[in-house]
């Protein structure tokens, strides 16, 4: 029993760092840029995860009323995860009956993957997936979206049963497969990340990161082959966007780690969302403290999540004029993927 608890200490302690990391790869030369923007995308809404009563459910946001209201939710389940495609064209979340920590112990019970179709605003279920350690969503492509749940094998202690969901985006399932790992052999499993391109829309700008655990970015003008330091702190990078063609870099840091002392304080800095101004060659706006500052970019609009559990709240920045168009709050929280929460039990 003392080697088994052991070994779901280990478990835990390798689950901790669950944020996703950038893994630098390395562009090939570019060719002939482009000159022209993109036309703007028609975006009249979106959703957006937060507490409905006692729970995480759905909201919809409405541009031109500036209101949202309540989208879905289900007495029994909880919103784990909202998960739209890279184009924003598609859209899945998943739920769970319950979730968190019992003693050292992660769990995650009754989760369920929805289809959100967009156009109609109708939500179908996908798949009853069950119970487990810990599950991990991602897009793979536009088209592709994996769910992935991790169980413990019930007769040998140290195997991981490791079940893999892909969808298209009608719902239709295209993989269902299940492997076994071995922890003494290969360790904790986990999903391998996507390739990143480090390159800009014009490919005139490449991002430089030293290393996945280097708080050091540069960017590099390709055509001058001169290198601007961006931004040096003591957190890692954690998600980058280009914006109106080549004009802004946004980027966002985040450290949920144990050695981040300020958790446990009244005014956490766990992440931090930059825009950088390229020609300036500087920070020109910034938003520090509380949160994991997930966003996403449509047009000329920067819409991120800023804090944590109740005090989370989304904000709507037009890139443009420099302003704020919008702030939504809960009573209970919001944010992007769901409600963002301080880590417990950290190691």
């Amino acid at each position: 029993m003392v080697k088994f608890n052991y070994l779901i200490l280990a478990i835990v302690l390798f689950c901790a760092g669950c944020n996703k990391r950038v893994e630098e790869t390395v562009p090939k030369k570019p060719g002939k840029t482009e000159t022209t923007l993109k036309p703007k995308e028609r975006f009249d809404n979106f959703i957006f995860v937060g507490k409905v009563i006692h729970q995480p459910g759905l909201y919809k946001y409405d541009f031109v009323k500036k209101k949202f209201k309540e989208f879905w939710s289900n007495f029994d389940e909880k919103v784990v995860e909202l998960s739209y495609s890279p184009e924003r064209k598609s859209a899945f979340f998943i739920t769970a009956g319950h979730y968190g920590k019992k003693n050292i112990f992660p769990y995650i019970t009754r989760v369920k993957v929805y289809l959100v179709d967009l156009d109609s605003s109708k939500i179908k279920l996908i798949k009853r997936v069950g119970n487990g350690i810990q599950v991990f969503v991602h897009w793979e492509n536009s088209n592709n979206f994996k769910v992935v749940i991790n169980r413990i094998n019930k007769i040998v202690a140290t195997y991981i049963e490791q079940q893999t969901f892909i969808y298209n985006t009608f719902g239709k399932e295209l993989l269902n497969e299940t492997k076994t790992y071995d922890l003494t052999e290969s360790g904790y499993p986990r999903p391998a990340a996507n390739p990143v391109n480090y390159l800009s829309p014009f490919k005139n700008y490449q991002l430089i990161n030293e290393s996945p655990d280097s708080t050091n970015l540069y960017l590099n003008n390709i055509r001058e082959d001169e290198s601007e330091l961006v931004y040096s702190n003591s957190q890692q990078l954690n998600k980058f966007r280009w914006a109106l063609g080549e004009k802004y870099f946004i980027f966002s840091t985040v450290d949920l780690s144990a050695k981040n002392k300020t958790i446990s304080t009244q005014a956490p800095f766990t992440s931090g969302l930059y825009i950088y101004d390229i020609s300036q060659k500087k920070i020109i706006n910034k938003w520090e403290g509380a949160g994991i500052k997930n966003f996403f970019i449509v047009n000329d609009l920067l819409i991120f999540d800023d804090g944590f559990g109740a005090n989370s709240t989304i904000t709507i920045f037009n890139l443009e004029t420099m302003t704020q168009h919008d702030s939504l709050k809960i009573n209970g929280g919001c944010g992007l993927k769901n409600i963002p929460e301080i880590p417990k039990n950290r190691t």
